[in-house]
C-alpha cells in the first residue's frame, strides 16, 4: 500500500492536490491501529518534523493545520493527540475512535481531486461557529492608552461628548 502521507510531505510544492489522499490514508491507518501516518500529518502541519518523513527544503505545510483540524473534528470522536517532550501520544476515550462517515467524506474529496477552497470541502467539513466576543471596556481603554498615551485627555473628552444624549448602563 502506498504511504500517501510520505508522498504528500515529500512533494510540498503540489501539497494541495495530495492533501485529502494523505488524510484519508492516515485515517485508514489510524482505524487499523497504525498511528504513525497520523502523527506525521499532525506534526508537519504544525511545522515540526517527524520520523523518517522528509519535506522539501524551504517548504512548510502549516497552511494545512486548520483544514486538518476541521477534518479530525468530524472524522474522529473522543480522540486527543499530544506531543509531550516531542514524543507522540494518543488518547482514545471509551467510545472514541474513527468515525466512518467522516472517513467517507474525506475519501469522496480525495477521489474528486477538489481543493481546500472548494465548496465541497466547506460543505463536508464546515467551520465551527465562534461565539462573538463580549466587549471589555477596560481592555479597550488599556489598549488605546498604551497606543496613544499623549491623547488620553482628548479621548476622555470625546467619549464624554458622545455620552451626551445616550442612556448608559454604567
Amino acid at each position: 500500500m502506498t504511504d500517501h502521507v510520505k508522498n504528500w510531505v515529500s512533494n510540498a510544492r503540489g501539497a494541495e492536490y495530495g492533501f485529502f489522499k494523505a488524510v484519508q490514508y492516515a485515517l485508514e491507518q489510524f482505524g487499523e491501529k497504525n498511528n504513525l501516518p497520523m502523527y506525521a500529518l499532525i506534526a508537519f502541519t504544525n511545522g515540526k518534523k517527524y520520523g523518517g518523513y522528509k519535506i522539501e527544503q524551504g517548504y512548510s505545510l502549516k497552511q494545512f493545520s486548520a483544514p486538518l483540524k476541521r477534518i479530525l473534528a468530524v472524522a474522529l470522536s473522543d480522540v486527543k493527540f499530544t506531543f509531550p517532550e516531542g514524543k507522540p501520544k494518543v488518547e482514545v476515550g471509551k467510545n472514541g475512535g474513527l468515525n466512518r462517515e467522516g472517513l467517507e467524506k474525506v475519501a469522496m474529496l480525495a477521489a474528486s481531486n477538489c481543493g481546500l477552497r472548494s465548496s465541497a470541502f466547506d460543505d463536508a467539513f464546515p467551520k465551527a461557529e465562534k461565539p462573538p466576543k463580549e466587549f471589555d471596556a477596560t481592555a479597550w481603554a488599556e489598549r488605546n492608552v498604551k497606543a496613544q498615551p499623549e491623547h488620553l485627555e482628548a479621548m476622555i473628552a470625546a467619549l464624554q461628548a458622545q455620552r451626551t444624549g445616550l442612556k448608559v448602563a454604567a
